[in-house]
């Protein structure tokens, strides 16, 4: 298995599991009464965690195009955004379906669109900051390395 594979499955699975925990910090205040206290519930909501999972692990895991090292920076983030997108309307489609939720009205669905993207970016930004001191850092100590080799 090649190393982008590997790093996309670690990311799935981590994604995995802080997705299911996510789905928990959701339910938790939406009922106080007990995790699976009522019976009936237990498969609809056992339904919502998976879904909160796989959720949670195609949007990690995706994040391993950023590896692919003869993409640009474009084609990654315009990829890696796209199958987020994706991955919400199909969430939340699948919630619609179920009866979890009811279909929103088209500007709930604007703003709810345009918020999602606002928060992709301000992550997507913050990340490409980092990485930019980093290299910073990194293209200092290497002219530092070079002028003691003088």
């Amino acid at each position: 298995m090649n190393e982008i594979k590997k790093t996309a499955l670690w990311f799935a699975l981590l994604g995995f599991v802080v997705g299911v925990a996510v789905g928990v910090m959701f339910y938790l205040p939406a009922r106080p009464d007990g995790f699976l206290a009522h019976e009936e519930n237990r498969h609809a909501l056992l339904l919502y965690f998976l879904f909160s999972g796989l959720y949670g692990g195609l949007n990690m895991g995706s994040s391993a195009l950023y590896s692919i090292e003869n993409w640009s920076i474009l084609r990654c983030t315009l990829t890696h955004l796209a199958i987020c997108v994706g991955s919400t309307i199909v969430f939340f489609c699948g919630m619609i379906l179920l009866g979890w939720m009811s279909v929103p009205s088209a500007p709930v669905c604007a703003l709810a669109g345009a918020a999602f993207v606002f928060v992709y970016a301000m992550i997507w930004l913050g990340q490409y900051l980092a990485y930019r001191r980093q290299v910073k850092k990194m293209n200092a100590k290497l002219r530092a390395w070079k002028g003691q080799r003088k």
